[in-house]
């Protein structure tokens, strides 16, 4: 989309950690799901998010954006690292206009206000806020080598805070850090992501808080 465009947002958060994990932590891990049998903290289940055996499924509105965090964890000072696996058919292009963005959601202070870290099939990365309900380019989209373009690869979206900075990587290579401005307690860790105009369904098979 070439203007970001806001839809559902729902109450929940980050949680698993896959074997040949990427992320910069390994272990320990704070929260963690696989969706298998889905933390109550992400909410019940809808036609926008559903909890299956092959992760979280997320089914933004066609040519809109939907997400979920949870108010229960705090990104103040953490790393927040999710998998998220790309539709098994893509389009050519395969760029945001046509499938859409996804990745992390994060320092969230409200459902009109946080910042989301994500990339696209055609192979960017950016950094996004949504300020009173008005998107605003924090890293515009530039091309980042680490993304996996393929249909049905798996892309691992991670970032890392630190009071009022946060480094933003893909698959383990740092793409961008920025200074920004986080709600007093962190604010809520998420995922997100967004739909072209034929619709676009995201699958999370594991995230983690750390």
């Amino acid at each position: 989309m070439t203007a970001k465009v806001l839809a559902i947002g729902l109450a929940a958060l980050c949680g698993a950690a896959g074997a040949a994990s990427a992320c910069q932590k390994h272990s320990a891990p704070v929260f963690q799901d696989n969706f298998k049998n889905a933390d109550p903290g992400w909410g019940q289940p809808d036609n926008v998010a559903a909890f299956t055996q092959q992760g979280l499924v997320l089914t933004p509105p066609v040519s809109g954006s939907a997400w979920r965090s949870n108010a229960n964890q705090s990104m103040a000072q953490g790393d927040c690292c999710i998998e998220v696996q790309s539709p098994a058919s893509l389009p050519t292009p395969a760029d945001e206009d046509a499938v859409g963005a996804v990745g992390v959601w994060f320092w969230g202070q409200d459902m009109q206000n946080f910042y989301t870290a994500t990339i696209t099939l055609d192979g960017k990365a950016s950094i996004d806020l949504l300020n009173h309900g008005i998107w605003q380019a924090v890293v515009p989209p530039a091309p980042a080598p680490s993304v996996k373009t393929a249909p049905g690869d798996i892309n691992e979206i991670e970032i890392v805070t630190n009071g009022n900075r946060a480094a933003f990587y893909v698959n383990g290579t740092l793409v961008a850090t920025i200074t920004g401005r986080p709600p007093a307690n962190g604010g809520a860790p998420g995922v997100y992501g967004e739909s072209g105009p034929r619709g676009t369904i995201w699958v999370f098979p594991q995230v983690a808080l750390y």
